[in-house]
């Protein structure tokens, strides 16, 4: 009976040290996850997925505001097709707003994409930026032609790929937006 109470007397605290640093472990380790998972969310939204959101939104409302101003008596359509007759004007407009808007704008969404592409949610890198990048690419050969004074082309070889950019952005900036709200405990 002494050998058990013994036994029992080193035994228990030792089982409880030994608990004790299992959870400390356990818990550490938790801990550290969960703070990295939290980073590379927060790195998500403020370097990819909230920029790319934000510039397709502003992006839409600036095209709204030009297609409003400048071709009101139209839909929604694009600005040229094989049915629209367009006054030099009309053209030089379109010169003027794809060269001091629309392609900042379209420059500044090529870089967060191309910088930023380690931080895809997906192995797989969506069609609509690889149809976004070539869209852009396609127009600065366009804007370097009227840089020269050659108005033979007024368009990408691509249109610009707005709905199915935004079809996966936004759900992944909600999915984000909510999964950071969960982490920190919101």
């Amino acid at each position: 009976m002494g050998e058990l109470v013994k036994f029992l007397g080193f035994g228990i605290p030792i089982l409880l040290a030994f608990l004790g640093w299992g959870f400390v472990y356990v818990h550490g380790r938790y801990v550290t996850a969960r703070a990295a998972r939290l980073d590379r969310v927060n790195r998500q939204l403020r370097d990819l997925y909230g920029p790319l959101y934000v510039r397709l939104a502003a992006s839409n409302k600036v095209w709204q505001a030009f297609w409003s101003k400048y071709r009101p008596a139209h839909g929604q359509n694009h600005y040229f097709g094989s049915d629209v007759t367009l006054t030099e004007k009309e053209l030089d407009t379109w010169r003027v707003w794809m060269k001091s808007v629309f392609e900042p704008m379209n420059a500044s969404t090529e870089q967060v994409i191309l910088k930023n592409l380690d931080l895809l949610e997906s192995d797989d890198i969506p069609v609509a930026f690889v149809e976004a990048l070539a869209h852009i690419a396609a127009y600065k050969a366009v804007v370097f032609a009227w840089e020269r004074n050659d108005f033979s082309v007024h368009t990408s070889l691509n249109n610009w790929p707005h709905r199915a950019l935004m079809q996966v952005v936004e759900p992944e900036w909600q999915k984000l937006r909510k999964c950071q709200r969960k982490l920190l405990g919101g």
